[in-house]
């Protein structure tokens, strides 16, 4: 990574950090840089003065992130989220908005009668 990309709002990872952290402010310092960061999970704040060798060492994510992802496990997730959501109101409810229709018992008896030879 470039010191030139180490700008706001960028969001750094690597092994010099516990967690991913997103910067803040960064200031040249002769041939080192100053990062002030938060980091995302605990949301403590980094102060470290980093040198080049350092810089190389972090990685970026994107500043907007990519929308390329398989749209079928998509639609299979929100799917899922939608009968939990549906669950949690009525359990029944659920069921009817899947569109599934439970076997009576006198059909299971006729498909059971017409199996046997």
């Amino acid at each position: 990574m470039r010191p030139d990309d180490l700008k706001r709002n960028v969001t750094v990872y690597g092994p010099l950090f516990p967690e991913p952290v997103q910067i803040i402010l960064s200031i040249p310092m002769g041939s080192s840089i100053k990062l002030i960061g938060k980091g995302l999970r605990s949301n403590t704040v980094y102060e470290p003065i980093l040198s080049l060798e350092q810089v190389d060492q972090l990685q970026a994510s994107p500043a907007q992130e990519p929308f390329d992802g398989d749209a079928t496990e998509f639609r299979l997730g929100i799917e899922a989220m939608r009968l939990g959501l549906a669950y949690e109101y009525d359990p029944y409810f659920s069921l009817s908005i899947a569109r599934v229709e439970p076997i009576s018992m006198v059909t299971t008896f006729r498909i059971a009668i017409l199996a046997v030879p």
